[in-house]
């Protein structure tokens, strides 16, 4: 029998690849690193259809009592003690005790961290909070050690050290200046990647046309807008911002126009839906639209959050930097200011002052501030760091 007389086999079924299970750490101290979770699990199954992700919040749910009630402790302390969480923020970058605490807690969360590896198996983990690090690596080390750890910074300016352990097979970050930040602290900087912070999908698509944004949003597509935004709960002296804003703008006979975003702060909203109404203002709550919404606008007034200002500057808006939580977000500021994208001033009445300025006769720094803000931005941050993840990760 020759070889052409033999029967034709059927070719074996090529082996599926099975999905890579990634688990997300983050923690709702804030709503930035939710946000920045949520965005890298899109754009993971954007590259990668199978991939099978885990988003858990590791120090509310996987933590020991009471050490798992830490973080709802965050707001009010931040808040209402900023210079208390300054000192603890500042202390535990400068000192040792972060890391004797850190190993306490993990000791008495191994079990709960222990099941937490068991149970999603993960062939990758990243981190998107700087607390999570010190308690879940020593523990992954022992449960599965073949697992990848990864750590995305999301923090603009002042970067942590906890951010930084030398476990993780690789860093993102957001900056230069982080970048040497953790050269500092001795990570080798073939582990060390900058694209920037990750943002939410529809910053990195094309805007709509300015009028049309204004129009989606039932604003009038004729005047300038300026919008007004707190921390992820509403936070921040809005009311007194947008009174003021009123006051300037009505008094220099500008034609702008006010939006407050006051998220799930149903008594936020209607107090200032309440206030006198010298010029246009409107209130919105949750806002699932931010990219248009920015693109609608001329500035921005806001809080030092890393993830908006990421934002805006993709959308080169200018931005009026009215507070800040100490420690983490100090730099942020400087971030801003120093790139001339922006201006920071604390008191609500110069504030406005200074933004009806720059909405009327100082509309050319304004432009400038928004050329500034522009070079800051990185709309492809996300898309970047997750195909750097990827291709590291099948190497």
């Amino acid at each position: 029998m020759t070889p052409a007389d033999l029967p034709i086999q059927p070719l074996a079924p090529a082996t599926e690849r099975p999905p890579l299970r990634i688990l997300i750490l983050m923690s709702r101290t804030g709503g930035g690193h939710l946000a920045s979770a949520r965005a890298l699990e899109a754009e993971f199954r954007r590259q990668r259809p199978d991939v099978a992700v885990t988003i858990v919040d590791m120090l509310s749910d996987h933590l020991s009592f009471p050490f798992n009630q830490l973080p709802r402790t965050y707001d009010g302390l931040v808040s209402r003690f900023p210079r208390l969480w300054s000192a603890m923020w500042h202390g535990s970058a400068r000192s040792r005790f972060g890391d004797h605490s850190s190993a306490i807690i993990r000791r008495l969360s191994h079990r709960h961290l222990a099941r937490l590896i068991s149970e999603t198996a993960p062939d990758l983990v990243v981190s998107v909070h700087p607390l999570v690090n010190d308690l879940f690596v020593p523990v992954l080390a022992k449960v599965r050690p073949q697992t990848r750890y990864v750590t995305v910074v999301t923090d603009l300016g002042g970067i942590h050290p906890s951010w930084l352990h030398p476990k993780n097979s690789a860093v993102y970050l957001p900056t230069e200046q982080a970048v040497a930040g953790a050269l500092a602290r001795g990570l080798p900087r073939d582990r060390l990647h900058i694209h920037g912070l990750p943002v939410r999908a529809e910053f990195s698509q094309a805007p709509a046309e300015r009028s049309a944004a204004r129009t989606s949003f039932g604003l009038d597509p004729e005047r300038p807008v300026a919008l007004v935004v707190g921390g992820g709960g509403g936070i921040g002296p809005i009311e007194a911002i947008v009174s003021e804003l009123g006051t300037s703008l009505a008094a220099a006979g500008s034609d702008a126009q006010i939006v407050a975003v006051t998220a799930k702060n149903e008594t936020l909203k209607r107090r200032i839906e309440a206030l006198p109404a010298r010029v246009p203002i409107t209130a919105l709550g949750y806002v699932d639209r931010m990219s248009d919404l920015m693109q609608a606008s001329d500035i921005l007034i806001t809080k030092a959050g890393p993830g908006t200002i990421a934002e805006a500057s993709i959308r080169a808006l200018p931005m009026a930097i009215y507070g800040f939580i100490p420690g983490q977000e100090a730099a942020n500021v400087d971030h801003v200011v120093k790139a001339g994208a922006g201006l920071f001033e604390p008191a609500p009445a110069r504030l406005a002052a200074r933004v009806a300025t720059l909405l009327g006769p100082g509309r050319l720094e304004l432009a400038a501030m928004a050329g500034a803000a522009k070079a800051l931005g990185r709309e492809q941050a996300t898309h970047a760091i997750v195909a750097s993840i990827l291709a590291n990760q099948d190497a």
